[in-house]
């Protein structure tokens, strides 16, 4: 009976070996740039997703609403005097405006060279504790020789690593949402307190440590896990996993 669950074992690392391979050489694209593997999913009639098409729907609309919002801003402020400080000088009122509307047009350009940054600031610390190149799905299988114990510990890491890709597939779909909402969120530059935008890039920053954090801590999981210690292996991965929590 403890010899067909381990060859059952072996046979669903086995099987995940092309999973964990490809998502993990892949795991910061996969999430700043998801779309980029979503672009592969073909719709009705064979035609893909076109996101940058959905992105411009989202930015001449956002242009519409934040010429409005100005517009009512200077009406209730400076002729209906209801709203805000009169006395406050409208080139406030401008500077929002020209922040808003360079935000819109820069943002792609600036959340590249945010993730160039986040990439080159995780690399620098994975060289720290390298890892040679391996299979992963062969890594497991080698230290399932121990018998059914080592084979339980072994599928336990596994399911922990694919329960931190789907972590990473969720943040990269919300890192989609948020990029798609920027325009909408850069009308609150009109706003005295900025209204949502501080809360997007604290968003952005978060994501981008939270991301970095777990890619460590799988790296060294990966580590140890190479050299034997399986335990210690799994520990580490369910830090990972808890790691939004944590921060």
């Amino acid at each position: 009976m403890a010899d067909m669950l381990v060859e059952l074992i072996q046979k669903f690392i086995d099987g995940s070996e092309a999973t964990l391979n490809s998502l993990f050489n892949s795991m910061v694209n996969l999430v700043f740039f998801i779309e980029r593997e979503l672009n592969a999913i073909q719709v009705q009639g064979g035609t893909k997703i076109d996101f940058n098409g959905i992105y411009q729907v989202i930015f001449s609309y956002a242009c519409f609403i934040l010429v409005i919002v100005f517009i009512a801003k200077l009406v209730k402020i400076y002729f209906l005097q209801n709203d805000g400080d009169a006395e406050k000088s409208p080139i406030h009122l401008i500077i929002g405006m020209m922040k808003a509307v360079i935000v819109m047009i820069c943002c792609k350009e600036i959340y590249d060279l945010f993730v160039g940054i986040v990439s080159n600031f995780l690399d620098s610390i994975l060289n720290a504790m390298p890892v040679q190149t391996v299979s992963l799905a062969e890594s497991l299988s080698n230290n399932i020789a121990g018998g059914i114990f080592t084979a339980i510990a072994c599928l336990v890491l596994l399911i922990t690593w694919l329960i931190l890709i789907c972590q990473f597939i969720m943040k990269g779909v919300e890192m989609l949402l948020m990029r798609m909402g920027i325009p909408f969120a850069s009308i609150g530059l009109l706003n005295s307190d900025e209204g949502v935008f501080p809360e997007y890039i604290r968003g952005f920053l978060m994501t981008a440590f939270t991301l970095v954090v777990q890619l460590a801590l799988i790296n060294l999981s990966i580590l140890v896990m190479v050299n034997g210690h399986l335990i210690y292996a799994i520990a580490i991965a369910i830090t990972a996993v808890n790691t939004p929590m944590l921060l």
